[in-house]
């Protein structure tokens, strides 16, 4: 029977300098001033008007959220509201 060596308990393993710069600069991905300009907000919603504002959002492959946005910036450009 052959005698094996004992296997290291944590692998040596030394980071990668992109992956590195990578994690450090994950903090600054998004400017600190960026949170500052949205808002979250509460709205109540009629059940059979977020069923249609969902199948919207999904057939332009956009998030709720981004869909009533650019909806409502939309329609204040065209002078509504």
């Amino acid at each position: 029977m052959a005698i094996a060596k004992k296997p290291l308990s944590q692998p040596t393993i030394t980071p990668d300098d992109t992956a590195e710069k990578f994690i450090m600069g994950a903090s600054q991905a998004v400017p600190a001033d960026n949170e500052t300009k949205r808002a979250p907000v509460m709205i109540r919603f009629d059940t059979d008007l977020l069923r249609r504002v969902d199948q919207a959002a999904k057939s332009r492959g956009v998030s709720r959220s981004a869909w009533v946005q650019y909806t409502l910036s939309r329609a204040l450009e065209n002078g509504e509201g």
